[in-house]
């Protein structure tokens, strides 16, 4: 695809003429990962990210499994050697009910950082990477292209000021708006708020040099009462962020004194988290932060994306905020890369971008809003009850695209096919009349590609379509299965064009295919 690019002219303006493939704006955790990999694949890449403000970190709890995430990044040597705190659990607290400990899996652990320092990191490694990093840097004007124009590269620029208050232009054929809640391309009528989704967060850190008194000081440890919850992560063996979330309607933000006082009122209402606080030292006052959810109906347009927080907001709740933002940078990048060098897909890769966002934030609400139910039923407050639908209310696009295998397990269907097949003298499977092969699009490594998967009606997985099983190619499978009468030639005429697989995964995927109708008996016999 053959780009024209603008000569921009403006007064104070300096023009860049050699374009970037893609300026992201916004260098958090999401821009700095999808500047990283942008660069690592070889594109061009541009970061303007506005100065970290101190006063505004905040401690945030990281899951094990955003290991996966560092490691694509290529950044978990770095992570691991920052000396970030680790930890092996969280700890919950109903009010005056009993607490409530939920430790990781055994061997593993989570990471308690300050998002300030974890920030700089992830940006000094896109820098690293090959990424451009303008600093202090403040977007201006983003013009994109019609957004009813062809998915893919297109012709935007981005006008930012730099600290020194010069006006710069620069040419670009993605814009990716990593800029978090300040949405700059979001605000643009993609987002809207989730029903009763209103909250502000009162976040102050505290120090209590004799460490905490709890059983695994590493915990993140959350805390409900009657209109409101509180949680606090551990930073260091001394330090602790401590956030109030409560209603914005009922607090007055007129200064920080009021902030300080709404702050105070709400830790006395906690038992556990201020029996906690008593001996500790709070460090800084209170600041307040919006953490109102959110969510865009579409992932991005013509030559721009939203990625991480800019696209949506998910309940702090989860401890999945960053690991949000490193997966959805990913995707994004994975976009990228497969729009600049197979154009034909960009549609398709914009439309699997869009979903699996949504998806994510849809999920999200759910889990919360199971969280907010339970609270519901020992606080019977609008807080809570307001909150505890809103999952309902938002999560309406049908059954989730993810198969649980270990319900197939015990799926007795499935049983009694696998029963079926292992007495069977011989087999003849035919595919069932039912079933299409459709391209479907998918992920490979750094690009999106449209690939054969099954779709069966009563099998739904959101219209998706199914490839894979326990790494089972089951199209492949369903191919071979009319040419062979005994299920271990049929075996051994799969490992010979197919990476190899056990037996009994083997057996299990063949035997899902007889029990959803994919694969059918001609003669009724299994």
């Amino acid at each position: 695809m053959q780009l024209v690019w603008p000569q921009h002219t403006g007064h104070n303006a300096r023009v860049v003429r050699e374009p970037f493939d893609a300026v992201v704006i916004g260098g958090g955790p999401a821009g700095a990962a999808a500047a990283r990999l942008l660069s690592l694949w070889g594109h061009s890449v541009r970061v303007v990210t506005r100065a970290a403000d101190p006063s505004r970190s905040l401690g945030e709890s990281l899951p094990p499994s955003c290991e996966r995430l560092f490691d694509l990044l290529g950044v978990t040597q770095a992570i691991n050697a920052a000396g970030f705190l680790r930890c092996t659990g969280n700890t919950v607290w109903w009010g005056e009910e009993a607490t409530r400990t939920a430790a990781f899996a055994s061997g593993t652990a989570g990471w308690q950082v300050e998002r300030r320092e974890f920030d700089a990191l992830l940006l000094r490694l896109a820098g690293a990477a090959g990424a451009e990093i303008v600093p202090d840097a403040s977007v201006r004007d983003v013009r994109l292209a019609a957004a009813s124009g062809r998915p893919g590269p297109s012709v935007s620029t981005v006008d930012y000021v730099t600290r020194d208050q010069q006006r710069h232009t620069v040419a670009t054929a993605f814009v990716l708006d990593c800029s978090g809640r300040a949405g700059v391309v979001a605000r643009r009528g993609y987002r809207v708020a989730d029903p009763a989704g209103a909250t502000l967060a009162l976040a102050a850190t505290w120090t209590r040099d004799g460490g905490w008194g709890l059983p695994d000081p590493s915990h993140t440890v959350v805390e409900t009462y009657a209109d409101g919850w509180a949680w606090s992560v551990p930073v260091t063996r001394s330090q602790r962020y401590v956030t109030v979330m409560v209603d914005p309607r009922t607090t007055d933000m007129g200064g920080a004194r009021a902030l300080l006082s709404r702050y105070e009122r709400e830790v006395a209402k906690t038992v556990a988290l201020r029996g906690l606080l008593r001996d500790a030292t709070r460090a800084n006052p209170p600041r307040g932060c919006d953490a109102s959810l959110y969510h865009a109906h579409a992932g991005g347009g013509p030559g721009v994306l939203l990625v991480g927080d800019a696209a949506s907001f998910i309940d702090p709740l989860s401890s999945y905020g960053v690991k949000k933002a490193l997966a959805s940078a990913w995707l994004a990048a994975v976009v990228v890369h497969t729009s600049l060098t197979n154009a034909s897909l960009a549609g398709v890769a914009l439309d699997l971008f869009t979903a699996r966002e949504q998806e994510i934030h849809a999920a999200s609400v759910t889990q919360a809003s199971t969280f907010f139910a339970e609270a519901a039923e020992r606080h019977v407050h609008p807080f809570w009850t307001g909150r505890a639908g809103v999952g309902e209310v938002v999560d309406d696009r049908g059954p989730s695209a993810d198969l649980d295998v270990a319900s197939l397990r015990d799926d007795p269907g499935v049983l009694a096919a696998f029963d079926g097949l292992r007495r069977a003298p011989r087999i003849r499977l035919r595919r069932g009349d039912q079933v299409r092969m459709e391209a479907k699009p998918a992920l490979r490594e750094r690009e999106v590609v449209l690939e054969d998967r099954l779709v069966l009606p009563t099998w739904p997985l959101n219209g998706r379509g199914i490839r894979f099983l326990r790494d089972i190619d089951l199209v492949r499978l369903v191919a071979l299965a009319p040419d062979h009468e005994q299920v271990p030639d049929l075996f051994e005429a799969y490992i010979r064009c197919c990476p190899p697989v056990s037996l009994p995964d083997f057996l299990g995927a063949l035997s899902v295919l007889v029990a959803k109708g994919v694969l059918v008996h001609e003669t009724g016999g299994l």
